[in-house]
């Protein structure tokens, strides 16, 4: 029996429009991309060569669905983890007289105000 193989998108073309003017070292291209329900999109993106453009879009559309799905964590739940994660580290640092359980949580805060502000910025 063989697996059964759901469509996937992909870039069925890519062509160079021209070099870019703004950046010396980066082309224009166009990309064709086939989205899962058949449909296609021409995308302009900027690269050094194709495959620096194909990574480049793949690269923002990571981080587009990435963005839209911390945007569904209501504001609450980020303030709790902040203070949760600053008492956590306080009460096993001072417990275990062990300053990295501080310095772990403090590193763990800069990641959580990391995604906030990925989240929020325009």
């Amino acid at each position: 029996m063989g697996k059964k193989v759901k469509p996937r998108r992909m870039a069925i073309q890519a062509e160079w429009q021209r070099d870019s003017e703004s950046a010396p070292g980066f082309n224009k291209y166009f990309i064709t991309i086939r989205e899962v329900d058949g449909t296609e999109v021409r995308v302009p993106v900027y690269g050094r060569d194709m495959q620096d453009a194909l990574n480049r879009i793949t690269k923002r559309e990571r981080t587009e669905k990435f963005v839209e799905t911390t945007e569904r964590i209501p504001d609450f739940v980020y303030v709790l983890l902040f203070l949760g994660t600053l008492g956590i580290g306080a009460t096993l640092s001072t417990t275990a007289d062990n300053p990295l359980y501080f310095a772990v949580g403090a590193g763990a805060l800069v990641v959580l105000v990391g995604l906030y502000l990925l989240r929020t910025r325009q």
